[in-house]
């Protein structure tokens, strides 16, 4: 089964089913800060060293499960869904991540209700420090 392809023009990595056989990562850092982010929007976030200086939790044995991360939730009458499809596994109507370099972003719909996520390391706005960073998450709704 393809999982997805490479986007030469874009640099990216496009992966167009959730279901992949084992979360598929993409880092996002800048100088000491650092983000891990699969194709589910699982991952964690750190300072400096991955083991010591963890900033939000992650289990490195959790791997095929995937189930720590970021996750936005959308209720639509009765039914519950994730853009990045976990945890709540809601069957998509259409899904595809792409990992760029420095940036990932998930674009997924379910009945009417379409949805393009981006996250990104970079540089704090309101630190003038060039070591300062965030990870920060843009969504939107159409």
């Amino acid at each position: 089964m393809k999982y997805g392809h490479f986007d030469d023009v874009h640099q990216e990595y496009v992966i167009t089913t959730p279901k992949t056989p084992l979360p598929w990562i993409n880092y996002l850092g800048c100088n000491e800060f650092f983000s891990l982010i699969s194709n589910t929007c699982g991952g964690y976030t750190f300072y400096k060293d991955a083991k010591l200086l963890r900033l939000t939790r992650y289990r490195y044995n959790n791997v095929p499960a995937d189930t720590n991360g970021k996750y936005l939730y959308i209720k639509d009458g009765d039914t519950v869904w994730n853009p990045g499809w976990q945890p709540t596994k809601t069957e998509l109507d259409s899904y595809e991540c792409r990992h760029g370099i420095g940036y990932s972003r998930f674009t997924s719909s379910k009945v009417s209700r379409c949805t393009e996520r981006s996250s990104v390391a970079s540089r704090c706005w309101w630190s003038m420090s060039s070591t300062s960073v965030a990870r920060k998450q843009y969504v939107r709704l159409v």
